[in-house]
């Protein structure tokens, strides 16, 4: 049972790792620059502002924004009006270049089809999982580190349970896993999540994919920004409210009856496991030995998430909370002759987890 609370504020300042950048250039109808032109940048679910001036060269560059969709809206004496729509990715710089037409500032002309998302400030190999895609695929265990396996040359490894804070691991193109292995560097919202004790691609901390906003996944040729990392990048971004109040309920199940063999392979010979259970031809009819025929396995996972304002165009808030219920049998074989008599299925007691 856990529960996670989301506060973000447009007054606070974010490292570089989880913002974005749009940058371009002001011209008019021939090519010529337009310097001293007013540009604003207004992200469109909080309302935030951003006010900046081309320079002499026509160009403008508004750094440190959060993930998401904008609006950008070029004023300049003697030009209509223009407004352009953006989006920003996490760790990406969005090029959006104005060219204005001749006329009345009060004359105003939006263009609704975006601007191809061109990055000419990097040359990272990176790849991004946007909101739409984490919601509307689903991942065996809701770890938001499995979202990386979304992304070519991506290896995801399961650790086992002794292992508790290194049940998953994150490497890129063949990078080795574990503590020899590349180091794949880890943050959320900017802050590094890495367990130095786990291996090179872990973390400790798990949170559901409800919370993520975008998952980037950096392979080659990132910036100082990201710290230091020769095994990738895993770039997260969580959620946040808007000026609108948006809420979500979900509830997953799986069940045995629902699983593919042989993940839970059906033992057609129940003396495999307990030779008291008899051959194929004299089964006891004990809990045990019909376990052994048919595994038992759930998994219910409910959960839900609300955002909205604290204060309008400043403060707001997400809200998650997720409950993970898994129940399953599980076979207990001893190595030795003598202590096969102990052998036995069993169910295992619930699993309770976020």
């Amino acid at each position: 049972m856990f529960c996670v609370l989301f506060l973000a504020s447009t007054l606070t300042v974010f490292a570089q790792a989880p913002t974005g950048v749009i940058s371009g250039t002001v011209t008019d109808q021939s090519g010529a620059v337009v310097p001293n032109a007013t540009v604003t940048i207004t992200e469109k679910s909080t309302g935030t502002v951003r006010t900046l001036t081309t320079n002499n060269a026509g160009l403008y560059s508004a750094a440190a924004l959060l993930a998401g969709d904008y609006d950008v809206r070029v004023e300049a004496p003697g030009f209509r009006t223009l407004v352009r729509q953006a989006t920003v990715a996490a760790g990406n710089t969005t090029t959006v270049d104005m060219q204005m037409a001749l006329g009345q500032a009060s004359e105003v002309v939006t263009v609704e089809g975006q601007a191809a998302q061109m990055n000419f400030e990097s040359q990272q190999i990176a790849g991004t999982v946007a909101r739409n895609t984490i919601q509307e695929l689903p991942t065996n265990g809701r770890s938001f580190l499995l979202l990386a396996q979304l992304e070519p040359g991506v290896t995801v490894t399961y650790g086992v349970p002794a292992q508790f804070n290194s049940l998953i691991n994150v490497q890129t193109l063949g990078g080795g896993v574990g503590t020899n292995g590349a180091y794949t560097r880890m943050t959320i919202d900017g802050g590094i999540i890495n367990d130095e004790w786990e291996g090179s691609g872990s973390t400790s901390l798990n949170v559901s994919q409800e919370v993520v906003q975008e998952f980037q996944m950096t392979s080659v040729n990132f910036d100082a920004s990201s710290g230091i990392g020769a095994g990738g990048q895993v770039n997260i971004v969580t959620r946040s409210g808007s000026n609108d109040f948006h809420g979500s309920g979900y509830f997953f199940f799986r069940d045995h009856n629902m699983a593919a063999y042989p993940g839970l392979k059906r033992a057609t010979d129940p003396s495999s496991f307990n030779p008291n259970c008899g051959t194929k031809n004299n089964i006891v009819e004990s809990p045990q030995c019909k376990a052994a025929e048919n595994p038992f396995f759930v998994r219910r996972n409910p959960g839900g998430g609300i955002g909205g304002p604290i204060l309008k165009d400043k403060l707001f808030f997400y809200f998650n909370y997720e409950y993970s219920n898994q129940v399953q049998a599980y076979a207990l074989q001893q190595d030795l002759p003598s202590l096969a008599g102990l052998s036995t299925v069993s169910r295992s007691l619930p699993y309770h987890a976020v």
